[in-house]
Formats: structure tokens, sequence, C-alpha cells
């Protein structure tokens, strides 16, 4: 004796499914939408990074002079093969 399938809950069962592949389909859409905010921030990061890097150096110019006072101090590096053979 085969059980009567109520077509009432063939069909709440049917929409519960779609119901759970569409939360997922949302979830995945949400977080899309959380990745290319963070991309977009990222990227506004970079760009204030780069902003006060040039800010810094405009305001010490001597920062060309303290470089080549640390040149000194750390030495050059390596000299050129024929300075150190004559």
């Amino acid at each position: 004796m085969s059980e009567h399938i109520n077509p009432n809950e063939l069909k709440a069962q049917q929409l519960r499914t779609l119901a759970a592949l569409h939360r997922k389909r949302a979830a995945e859409l949400d977080m899309a939408a959380a990745a290319a905010l963070a991309a977009g921030s990222m990227q506004r990061l970079a760009e204030i990074i780069t902003e006060s890097e040039a800010r810094e150096l405009a305001a010490h110019p001597d920062l060309a002079e303290l470089n080549a006072q640390l040149e000194g101090f750390y030495g050059e590096g390596l000299e050129p093969p024929d300075k150190g053979s004559a």
C-alpha cells in the first residue's frame, strides 16, 4: 500500500527548497557587494598613503642631504674594480 502524497505538502516542500536556493544566492551576492566595498576602500587607502608620502617629502626637502650623510656614514657600497686594484 503506497502512501498518498498530498499535493499541497509537495508544493510547500518545493517552495521551501526554492527559498533555500534564493537565500544561498542572496548570501553570495551580499558577499560580493562587501568585497566590492572593501576593494574601493583599499584603493582609497593606497591613494591616501601615496598623498601622505608626497606631502612628507615636500615638507622635508633636506631628505636628499640626509641621504648623502647616511651614505657617507654607512658607505656607498662596493667600489668599482678599477679603483680597488690601483
